[in-house]
């Protein structure tokens, strides 16, 4: 069938108009819509969905990139600048942020067991939901971070600032807040403190503390609890082997 000058218009016209209304609103033909995972590291770095395992990335400027559900396992972020970045559900397991600054930062829903968090800076971050088994937190800022509904278990604490950090229904069983400081109370309302090392803490002023859950834990002589709960005979547990 032969198709009129006017008629071949008419359809090129219409199939043009049909390519401009599959662009989504707001969207241009070069807008970037998907992670580019061969883009260098670097600030503001968009990442998402990245398999990035293995990598030396120490010293950089991360600073606002998102990292969402990326695969950074066992890489090196030592003295890496994070603040504002995402790391929503990224697989960090056995990665080393140690002394990195991450203010701010989101790691809800990380998967980082044996990872360590050593001597940085997480003040405001984000850990609920956190997955993590024997991550090392020693030294570390975490004033007002949310830890809510997490998992430490067996995590360590050693020297960090815990200032008004939410470990509400987070799952600390093993873990070693041992010598730990804040000048502003954490919260444990619901937190399983099954033998989590409290030895010379004063808890006096901590929020959400229950006796089932001092029952559960480890304490010494030193270890202040609040006023309207008992020392338990438990204390102080047996050292592991």
């Amino acid at each position: 069938m032969k198709l009129s000058l006017k008629s071949a218009l008419s359809f090129l016209t219409s199939a043009a108009t049909l390519v401009v209304l599959s662009v989504p609103i707001g969207l241009t033909a070069t807008s970037t819509v998907y992670a580019s995972c061969s883009d260098d590291a670097g600030k503001g770095v968009n990442w998402e969905d990245c398999r990035k395992r293995n990598l030396i990335m120490s010293d950089f400027d991360f600073s606002g990139s998102n990292f969402k559900r990326a695969d950074l396992s066992s890489s090196d972020l030592r003295n890496t600048k994070l603040d504002g970045s995402s790391f929503e559900k990224t697989n960090l397991v056995r990665a080393s942020l140690k002394g990195a600054s991450a203010s701010g930062t989101n790691f809800s829903g990380v998967l980082a067991s044996r990872t360590n968090f050593s001597e940085a800076n997480f003040t405001g971050a984000r850990f609920e939901k956190a997955e993590t088994f024997r991550a090392d937190f020693s030294n570390s800022n975490l004033s007002n971070v949310n830890m809510s509904k997490a998992e430490f278990g067996r995590a360590m604490f050693a020297g960090a600032d815990i200032s008004g950090v939410n470990f509400d229904f987070t799952n600390l069983a093993r873990a070693d807040l041992r010598g730990v400081v804040f000048s502003s109370p954490p919260s444990f309302a619901n937190t399983f403190l099954f033998q989590t090392r409290l030895e010379g803490l004063d808890l006096s002023q901590a929020s959400g503390l229950q006796q089932w859950q001092v029952e559960l834990s480890c304490g010494d002589a030193d270890t202040k609890l609040p006023s309207d709960l008992e020392r338990p005979n438990t204390w102080p547990c047996a050292e592991e082997e």
